[in-house]
């Protein structure tokens, strides 16, 4: 983008809109990590909350939307833990905080890069903005010198 002045505007809207269009997917990219990395801390919390109960204690337990249900606790010892494609594992608490932090270290990785792509891409457009800008401003001055000063009958006779 450093020649834009010898670049066809037509062909700078073009990727203007090509990186509008990249821009939004990285968007739907950012709200669906951030949704996960929500999902990997009520997770983390729920397991916090459970080192503090014994095994026959009842508690409430989320089901999405704001909603909870009662669950007597049978055992405090394990949780059960995707690992990924559709595989879920059996792991002591311990080991499944390990499983779900380093997931939040992954999602929190892959969020900052999704934040400086998208950076990168606002840069982009706003340099395709600001080379328009400069365009018209510059078209502007160039039909202003070349459109005569007209002046009105009244002020004929007064100089």
């Amino acid at each position: 983008m450093s020649n834009m002045n010898e670049q066809d505007p037509r062909l700078l809207s073009n990727q203007y809109h090509e990186i509008q269009k990249r821009a939004e997917m990285v968007q739907q990219q950012i709200s669906m990590i951030q949704v996960s990395i929500e999902e990997c801390n009520r997770a983390l919390s729920t397991i916090e909350e459970l080192s503090n109960v014994s095994e026959g204690d009842e508690m409430m337990f989320p089901i999405g939307s704001g909603s909870f249900v009662y669950a007597n606790i049978s055992q405090t010892g394990k949780a059960v833990v995707d690992i990924g494609a559709g595989v879920s594992v059996e792991r002591p608490m311990g080991d499944a905080k390990d499983i779900l932090q380093r997931r939040m270290e992954k999602l929190n990785g892959a969020l900052e890069r999704m934040n400086s792509t998208m950076a990168q891409l606002g840069q982009q457009m706003q340099s395709i903005e600001s080379y328009f800008s400069k365009q018209q401003q510059t078209n502007q001055q160039q039909s202003n010198q070349h459109t005569p000063v007209q002046q009105s009958a009244g002020n004929k006779g007064s100089q």
